[in-house]
């Protein structure tokens, strides 16, 4: 079976699967990022990450991007001039209000779905598609159903949900939480990238919300089933585009409702905003959250190496001072 790859959360996985390849959101691996040289300078350390893995072919049939980060619609065009594996760059609307910006994306769905059965994957059926997403909604909301029951201060890791990860988490018992609690809010987290959770855990403080890329905050919304029968690719479109709130989202209200419902729940006594370095969506955010939420906020720019590291470390720190 093909595997396509891909690491926005506006790729319905359930999309890919139907097609009949196997779907596989990855956390890119820093140590397979190009050098910032050439045409990739002042490409950021998550798109050249992903670049890498892409350019490597490591199982790679495919890979997707998304227009929803400038910097993975140029990693898109770099990697088409590469020479590696068949690229497809997903049109994702900013706007989302409105008719029109719903039916460009289903229209974007339909012609991914060209692109897959130019790999060798077939167009499924109605009844085929339905039955796809909702196994993959199961193991979702298998999955919500463990978050709910863990408490505060657990890293639920890579954003690719499934039922295997579920039954892991089920089977552990995380310590309490203790320390002052905070929110990580951002971006996606590269691999390796999780140790933030203990740094900042040995910095005194304890995530309680995770509001990166790579948490609960980008999962789509639960599946209705009698909409499901209806109209799959709809229903799938809802609870993707209609549904996941976003910073590159305009307008972006969705994004700090569900923020402030979060913070609120959380009881979260300070936010770290988590970006890499040239994330001007992310930058801006973090102004906003600070107006928004009344919160210390922590403007935490990362530069994806080691060389950068122990600045992040003092970062943290001095902030978790300020939160005592």
């Amino acid at each position: 079976m093909k595997t396509v790859i891909y690491s926005s959360p506006f790729v319905p996985a359930e999309w890919i699967a139907a097609h009949g390849l196997r779907p596989a959101r990855i956390r890119p691996d820093p140590a397979a990022a190009l050098p910032s040289t050439g045409p990739l300078t002042g490409v950021c350390p998550y798109a050249r990450a992903f670049i890498g893995e892409v350019a490597a072919e490591r199982g790679t049939d495919a890979a997707i991007l998304t227009t929803t980060c400038d910097q993975m619609r140029r990693a898109a065009e770099w990697l088409t001039l590469g020479g590696g594996p068949p690229v497809f760059l997903l049109n994702v609307p900013a706007t989302w209000q409105t008719p029109a910006a719903a039916r460009l994306y289903r229209d974007e769905l339909q012609r991914l779905g060209r692109f897959l059965v130019g790999l060798g994957g077939e167009s499924p059926s109605r009844e085929f598609l339905a039955e796809t997403v909702a196994a993959h909604d199961a193991r979702r909301e298998a999955l919500r159903r463990v978050l709910g029951s863990l408490g505060a201060c657990f890293d639920l890791g890579d954003g690719e949900q499934t039922a295997s990860r579920a039954a892991d988490l089920r089977g552990g018992s995380p310590d309490p939480p203790r320390g002052t609690p905070v929110a990580l809010v951002g971006g996606p987290l590269m691999r390796g990238d999780e140790r933030v959770f203990d740094i900042i855990k040995q910095s005194g403080g304890c995530v309680v919300l995770d509001g990166t890329e790579s948490g609960p905050r980008t999962l789509p919304a639960p599946i209705d089933r009698r909409r499901l029968r209806d109209d799959p690719l709809l229903e799938l479109m809802d609870a993707y585009f209609g549904a996941i709130p976003d910073a590159f989202r305009r307008p972006d209200t969705a994004l700090y409702q569900w923020l402030l419902h979060e913070l609120a729940a959380s009881a979260a006594r300070g936010i770290i905003v988590w970006r890499y370095v040239w994330c001007d969506m992310w930058a801006a955010s973090a102004t906003r959250l600070r107006e928004a939420t009344g919160l210390p906020v922590l403007d935490l720019d990362v530069s994806g190496d080691e060389s950068g590291l122990a600045r992040t470390i003092g970062r943290i720190q001095a902030f978790m001072e300020v939160l005592k």
